[in-house]
């Protein structure tokens, strides 16, 4: 008989029961309900976002056909998102009936892309023997631009960021390039799982890439991620030094606390532990002594901004800010009043995404308009000026 995998399994029902109450799969601290209130189960959850997620798809298909350009876009991306949602609820966690709702996903993002204002190309990367997919966000007439690579979290992919519909970095005239990386997407369909390091030589072939084409300012590549894509990108740069800047948010700066796996639900060990590939959970946690930024953050050479919310339970303050403290380059770090891991949309920057604000200062960042002694740290008040207060 097959018993749970991880100590912690047995809490399942403790996570079922919160969110059927809160309408959240994890983050139960924040207010807004996210998952249809039919979803009393994590295992209830992609068979109802699925049914949102194909309204979505006939609506868009209907504007589309109607020729309503721009309401059927979005609808794609409301579809492509609920798609990707529901593929992330599938257990077990690399089925088969996750990428065939995966594929559905990346089919409406495809349409999306079609009826868009500006080119994306749709790439492969390569990596070792294999290669890794990522979404590549043109600026319009071929010219020659900066741009930024993206990583994101562990339970995103590139088709949901950036979003076509508010680009932050492609408003500002730079390129985006949103990769699956280890253990992501795409690259754990094929089998790629995620190592501690293993993002250094993806966000390596990612500016191979991009030096190559000739419309990208190589002198200008800069190397952006959220949530668990924060690590990954401040790792990468500590052995590639090749990027101009990194800027990441939704804070997982590691240096002594791994909080993610150790007091967080167990649903984030679950699929972490799914993205390595690895069953046994003292294997696993063998691994995860390797996730830690202790000993390469003073390998950092390129400007760095951090941005974490006080409370982040998966990230405490006061070990993201040993990681700034270790810091040998220019550096800015904004910790955003009473927030916590998800600081999308707060109040402190009234309802701003705080990626365009990254986005500026990313920009600012591969113009070279920075101090260059830059050493700040801003505590961003609810009723304060956020990141323009000195």
């Amino acid at each position: 008989m097959k018993r749970s995998i991880r100590k912690r399994d047995g809490q399942q029902w403790i996570n079922d029961y919160l969110l059927k109450m809160t309408g959240r799969p994890v983050h139960y601290e924040l207010d807004s309900r996210l998952l249809p209130t039919q979803a009393k189960s994590m295992r209830m959850v992609s068979k109802y976002v699925i049914k949102e997620a194909e309204h979505a798809e006939h609506l868009a298909k209907s504007a589309e056909n109607y020729g309503d350009k721009i309401n059927a876009r979005a609808l794609f991306r409301v579809a492509s998102e609920k798609y990707r949602e529901a593929q992330h609820f599938i257990i077990p966690a690399t089925s088969s009936a996750r990428w065939d709702i995966y594929e559905k996903a990346r089919i409406c993002s495809q349409r999306m892309f079609n009826l868009l204002d500006y080119p994306i190309e749709q790439i492969e990367i390569p990596f070792g023997d294999k290669t890794i997919p990522g979404i590549l966000h043109l600026q319009p007439g071929q010219v020659k631009a900066p741009a930024v690579v993206f990583i994101p979290g562990m339970d995103n992919t590139k088709e949901n960021y950036p979003n076509p519909l508010d680009n932050e970095f492609h408003q500002r005239g730079m390129h985006v390039l949103a990769i699956d990386g280890p253990g992501q997407g795409q690259a754990l369909e094929r089998g790629i799982f995620v190592t501690p390091d293993n993002h250094v030589a993806a966000a390596s072939s990612a500016f191979d890439f991009l030096s190559k084409r000739d419309d990208v300012d190589e002198n200008r590549i800069g190397l952006s991620g959220r949530s668990f894509g924060s690590f990954w990108s401040m790792r990468a740069v500590a052995d590639e030094h090749r990027y101009a800047a990194v800027a990441s948010a939704v804070a997982c700066y590691y240096w002594d606390l791994l909080t993610i796996f150790d007091e967080a639900p167990i649903r984030f060990k679950q699929v972490f532990m799914a993205m390595a590939g690895i069953e046994d959970e003292n294997d696993f946690d063998r691994m995860c002594t390797g996730l830690t930024l202790k000993g390469h953050a003073e390998r950092i050479t390129c400007p760095v901004l951090m941005c974490i919310g006080e409370f982040d339970p998966l990230n405490p303050l006061e070990d993201a800010e040993k990681v700034y403290e270790a810091l040998n380059c220019q550096k800015e770090m904004w910790v955003l009043e009473d927030e916590f891991h998800s600081i999308h949309s707060t109040k402190a920057l009234c309802g701003q995404p705080t990626f365009h604000f990254m986005a500026e200062w990313m920009d600012r960042a591969l113009n070279k308009k920075l101090d260059h002694k830059l050493n700040r740290k801003i505590f961003v008040q609810k009723d304060g000026l956020g990141m323009y207060d000195q």
